[in-house]
Formats: C-alpha cells, structure tokens, sequence
C-alpha cells in the first residue's frame, strides 16, 4: 500500500508563543487532508535539555509542556485571559527563553486554580497508570529545582544523590507542592495529547513517534534506575556512548550517554524497555527508533575520554530484546534509523524483525548507479525521504554542491536545471516503489539552508519554523496531484 506524510515536529509549527503548541496543530491537520497526505511525522515529544535538543532528554516518559496549548487551559478556566494576554503571542519567531518564562507563569497559576477543587477521576487514572515513572520524575523536578538546576550528580545531599529511603521520604515531604506541580503539568500534557490524537484519528491521519536510542545522564531515569546503566559505585558513567572517527569526522561523535547494562536489564524481563515501548504506543502509531543499530553493536566510550577516537565495538542485545517488543506491542509499527556506516548485521537483524529501513534521496546522486538511495533502487518495504531532521534542507543541499556535483545529480534525474530541485525531487520520491515516502515541510516551501532543523554536533539548532503560508491552498494543491498521479491516495 503507497503511501506518504510530512515530517514536521510540533515546535516549528508557526506562533508567537516561542514555540510551537498543539494549538497550532488544527491549521497543519487542514494542510495534511487537503494536500491527500496520511502521516505526520514528528521528532521525539519528551521535554528537551538545555539546548533545547528532543535528543537529550531529562526524562524517556515524561512530554514537552512547552507545547501545551495554553488557549485550552483558559476556556477550562484555569487560566485568565488577562494572563493569556500578558504572557503569550509576543515572540517573533522561534525563542525558547520566552517560551520557557512565560509558559511556566501560565501553568503556575493553571495549577493553582486546579488544586482549589477536588481532582477529577481521570487524574487519579493518570497517577495510577503513569505511577511507574511519574512520581520519580516528578521528584527528580523537584530536587534539581531546589538545587539550583544542578546535574543530580552535584545535588550537595549524597543522600537524596543516592535515593536512600530516608532522604526520598524527607524530600518527598518538603517538596511535595512541588512535585505536585509537576506531575500536574504531566496531566495536562497527557489529557491534550489525547485530544490531539482524536482529532488525526478523524481526519484519517496516522503518527509516527521518534524515540532516541539512549537517555541523558542527568534524567530522571537514570537517577531513579541507577542498576539498568553502566555506572560506577557513586554513580558516575563509566561508559558512554558515540560512533568512531569517519569520513565526516575525525575525532568521531562523543555523545555522552550512559550505556545500559544490558545484563540487568534482561533479568527484569527488560520492563524498563517494555514500559517506554508502551508509552510510546500511547502515544504515536508508529515509532521511528534512532541509532537503531546499537540493537546489534554499539559502541563504548571510557568515561572522561577528551574524544571519541579510543572507544570499542560491543555486541547488543538483538533479536532475543526485539522480538520480545514486537511481541508485546504486535500493533506498533517500527521504523529502523538504519544510516550511516551500517554493517551488514544491522540489515540481517532489521530484516530478521521485518522492519522497514530508511533510505535518503540526498545520499543517491554520487555517480554510482546502483547506490541504495537512489530513488529507482529503492524496494516496497522502505521508508524514504530527501533528508531527515539531520540534513540540509534539499535547496541548501543542493546549493552546497560542487558545479560537477550538481551537473552529475541533473545527468542521473534528467531534470534541465536545479531551479526547483526541491519539489522536482519530492516527483521523483513519489514515484519510487518506497510504501511510505515522507516529505520535509521545509522541501514542500521549497526553504534553504536557513530552514535548516539540525547540524549534528553543533549547538544553535532546534530553531526552524514555518511559515503560516507555507500551509496554503496552492501548496497543498500541488502535493494532492503528486499525491494522486502517483498513487499515494490509498494508504
């Protein structure tokens, strides 16, 4: 079945709330029905770190509230319109800082109208469902709020560093307005998220979720399950996670992360993994999993390396974890991140799991006729792109290439010029054999490099939005009768 969708994350829908809110949501649900379009894809939903990274996360559960629609918590009258006034709709274009300011005044005063009432039943259901990781989460808030911010690492109390009983009750107590509030903040999110998915779930329109493959050291989950990491006896990391040196990078990619201890995640049946997976299943209908290859190996990096040049290949956990997943959630579609330098196991195993791969238009056009990313080699079970949330917009791409390099991409697609190599190549995408294609909304406006959504191992990223133009008849026109001339309607 021929399908397609947009890849667009939620924050770079268009506002002037900083970022982009789920009240924005309507207009791009319009543009996706108009334009004969069945999926939208998103980047990962947790909140982000402190370089507004949804890569980085302090927590593998909790949502982004940054992208609550603070409009709603008003018509529910938690919020006064005074409020909404003064501290929403005065950002010009994408600006976490005043995102970050003023959502947490409207969701302060939102919490202190809740707490005047008795909860509502579904928010007893939410504690009780979400209690696994929620009330951790919400006292890993509340203590790195009462340090200062700090990384747990450098709370000043050992004691509330190393969860001992008597400190997690003590802290409980003092901060339990605190931790009210957060968990508060996760009712909301989890209450509009629902609303959300109803609305796709009418329009026909199906969601693909992004996980990353590891957690952030200073997160709630690594706090909490400090024996399903590789730390050290006071909970420093001992290994982290990165790739080697390559082609695009001499000292390779030092990411930092704590590896799992695998061994004691297979002892608990892996139910830390089985959990996020269930969570993630609330939450999208399809899930996108990156660096999908650590599943087979993954490489380990010595904590306090300056680099990642002296790290090591490890064998993962593969198929025996993957088909324990499949099984517990036979109603979730997977996607397999499977770029870069991939060893032929990773395919084998991917292919074992039967999960569809990804395959990007970008990396095809070098020359080489039976290179796996160009558009003709591609087979049904794919999933295909011009480029990820990772690469250069297509016009940036194609502006950053060499003269040769641009006459070799018109000599392989047969196109006169590159005076819309964007929309000329998202033809030539839909066209392929690919089941699902999905087009970036910077490439649909035809964006260059300025639109740019991230520059792997550089700070500054995050900040693309589009434009409320980018939405309108004409555009969605137009990809309706790709859509329909290349039999993509059905999906």
């Amino acid at each position: 079945m021929r399908t397609s969708g947009i890849l667009l994350h939620i924050t770079s829908l268009p506002n002037t709330s900083g970022v982009g809110t789920l009240a924005e949501a309507d207009r791009f649900i319009r543009f996706l029905k108009e334009s004969k379009q069945k999926y939208w894809q998103i980047l990962p939903i947790t909140p982000t770190d402190f370089v507004n990274s949804p890569y980085a996360s302090p927590s593998a559960f909790a949502g982004n509230t940054l992208v609550l629609d603070v409009e709603a918590l008003c018509r529910d009258g938690l919020v006064s319109e005074e409020t909404l006034v003064e501290h929403t709709g005065h950002a010009r274009g994408n600006d976490y800082g005043y995102a970050i300011y003023h959502k947490e005044i409207v969701l302060r005063e939102a919490y202190a109208n809740f707490i005047k009432d008795v909860p509502p039943v579904d928010y007893e259901e939410f504690c009780e469902h979400n209690a696994y990781w929620l009330n951790d989460y919400a006292l890993f808030c509340a203590v790195k709020k009462h340090f200062q911010g700090k990384s747990w690492l450098e709370w000043e109390d050992e004691d509330i560093r190393m969860r001992k009983p008597e400190a997690l009750q003590s802290y409980s107590a003092l901060l339990s307005d605190e931790t009210d509030y957060a968990i508060f903040c996760q009712y909301i999110f989890d209450k509009q998220w629902k609303q959300f998915r109803n609305k796709l779930a009418k329009a026909n329109i199906k969601l693909i979720g992004d996980i990353p493959m590891y957690v952030a050291y200073d997160s709630a989950d690594v706090w909490s399950h400090p024996e399903l990491f590789e730390l050290t006896e006071d909970r420093r990391p001992s290994w982290v996670a990165g790739v080697p040196p390559d082609y695009f990078s001499e000292d390779g990619q030092l990411w930092g992360n704590p590896l799992y201890n695998w061994d004691a995640m297979k002892k608990e049946g892996y139910d830390w993994w089985t959990k996020r997976v269930e969570k993630c299943e609330e939450l999208f209908d399809v899930l996108r999993i990156d660096h999908f290859r650590a599943f087979d190996s993954y490489y380990a990096i010595k904590y306090g390396e300056p680099t990642a040049r002296r790290g090591h290949w490890r064998k993962g956990v593969g198929y025996e974890f993957l088909k324990h997943i499949q099984d517990s959630f036979p109603r979730l579609a997977i996607i397999a991140e499977d770029l870069g330098d991939i060893p032929k196991s990773v395919l084998e195993l991917r292919d074992k799991c039967g999960l569809a791969g990804m395959k990007i238009v970008q990396f095809g056009y070098d020359g080489n006729e039976q290179n796996p990313f160009l558009p003709k080699n591609f087979n049904e079970h794919c999933v295909a792109y011009l480029g990820t949330h990772d690469n250069d917009t297509t016009v940036g791409w194609w502006q950053s290439l060499e003269e040769w390099q641009q006459q070799t991409v018109l000599r392989m697609t047969g196109l006169e010029n590159g005076d819309h190599i964007a929309r000329d190549l998202i033809k030539i995408l839909a066209e392929s054999k690919s089941e699902l294609v999905l087009y970036s909304m910077q490439d649909i406006a035809e964006n260059d490099t300025r639109s740019r959504m991230n520059i792997p191992g550089t700070l500054g990223c995050w900040k693309y939005m589009a434009k409320r133009g980018d939405f309108c008849k004409a555009n969605a026109k137009w990809l309706a009768d790709i859509t329909e001339k290349t039999g993509r309607t059905e999906g």
